[in-house]
């Protein structure tokens, strides 16, 4: 009805579409209606989508169009940061695109990612979802977008050259790492688990080749005893990797950008984390390139795995007949008062003073672990888990 398209033209829009089926779209009026348009197929669902780009206001014209590209809740984080940064600087977030729907929970339901959510919420007008960042359909899109540039963290696909050379500036990633070291899935996670004690982050140009490209710049952040995850510190340096960008952002509009090339023989590969590492390996003691103690190991692998994939240990309370149990390491730190541990008690758990489990190493390092989750349980304080053994024995179990 000619009061229904009125409204509509006025309104303000989110469209949703699914690059993997080519559905009916829905069309969220933001003043507080919801209309179910029609089943559209691929020639109209692309005619309304830039419709609502062509309606764009005078001011919103004027300024360079910024797609965004993001997947898990660090990127959320930085989507927010960067449209808050568009309404007092000379550019605007047109659109996102993210990775579709997968399922989530115990009950594998299907969710949108972070960054849709969040878009969505914010009132980003167009967020695409292709199954690929290859498939044709989402390319035509991005071109009839015709984005300035194009910003990602953390989006999880490969970008092809068909991509990239749709941006009239580029593509600009924000990397949790210092390039060129710690290419790759698991940057920060990896560099912690090797025990580098300076993190960074770097806002380079996507090439072809994975994070190769020049540089645009990088920030370090030294490592302290008081990071206990990667996960805290990931949210922290995509932050400033977006407040990196954003100061940028004018040199590359006007065109007096500067890049520092990468020193390719000097990067170092993040391959993807797997839950097969996740065992802590107390007892053993044989890599003689690392001049870590073991339990220094120990605790950088504890913080670069948490939350995901988690560390643990095996552990046997009571008599040697008790069935061993895995217990989880949350949270863990170097215990400064090791003296070593004869072979009968190398494997027997104590209590520090401060409430910590104190598990002995091979090399008679002492790792202290803070915060604990028996299978089937919460987590917890190591103090609570050490109260709830009511005086029974408890050991490391090495298999």
């Amino acid at each position: 009805p000619p009061t229904r398209r009125k409204a509509m033209r006025k309104g303000s829009f989110l469209l949703l579409l699914s690059q993997q089926i080519f559905v009916p779209m829905l069309l969220t009026c933001r003043v507080g209606r919801c209309f179910v348009g029609r089943p559209a197929g691929r020639r109209e669902s692309q005619r309304r989508l830039f419709s609502l780009a062509a309606e764009a206001t005078a001011e919103s014209r004027r300024k360079k169009r910024v797609v965004f590209l993001g997947t898990p809740a660090v990127a959320a984080a930085t989507l927010e940061m960067l449209l808050k940064a568009s309404t007092t600087n000379d550019f605007s977030v047109v659109a996102c695109v993210s990775q579709p729907a997968a399922p989530k929970g115990r009950k594998k339901q299907l969710q949108s990612s972070d960054v849709a959510l969040l878009a969505e919420q914010l009132g980003v007008e167009v967020i695409l979802t292709p199954p690929t960042a290859r498939d044709a359909y989402f390319l035509k899109q991005m071109r009839l977008l015709e984005p300035d540039l194009c910003v990602t963290a953390a989006y999880g696909q490969f970008l092809p050259q068909a991509f990239l050379d749709i941006p009239k500036k580029g593509t600009w990633n924000i990397h949790p790492s210092l390039l060129p070291k710690w290419r790759g899935a698991a940057p920060l996670q990896r560099s912690l688990e090797h025990g580098d004690t300076t993190v960074g982050v770097t806002v380079l140009q996507t090439v072809l080749a994975m994070d190769a490209g020049p540089i645009v710049a990088q920030v370090e952040r030294p490592v302290t005893d008081d990071d206990a995850s990667a996960d805290d510190l990931l949210r922290e340096l995509f932050a400033t990797g977006a407040d990196l960008l954003v100061d940028n952002l004018p040199r590359l509009w006007d065109d007096t950008i500067t890049y520092a090339d990468q020193d390719h023989d000097q990067a170092t590969k993040a391959h993807k984390l797997d839950a097969k590492e996740a065992k802590l390996e107390l007892h053993l003691d044989d890599d003689r390139n690392d001049d870590r103690s073991v339990a220094a190991r120990a605790r950088d692998k504890v913080r670069a795995f948490a939350p995901w994939p988690g560390t643990w240990v095996n552990v046997r309370r009571g008599d040697d007949d008790a069935e061993p149990q895995r217990l989880k390491v949350l949270a863990a730190r170097l215990y400064d008062d090791a003296a070593g541990s004869d072979d009968d008690r190398a494997s027997v758990v104590t209590l520090a003073p401060d409430g910590a489990l104190l598990a002995p190493c091979a090399d008679g390092s002492i790792l202290a672990i803070r915060r604990v989750q028996p299978a089937n349980g919460k987590p917890m304080d190591a103090a609570a888990y050490w109260n709830g053994l009511r005086g029974e024995p408890l050991r490391i179990v090495h298999d």
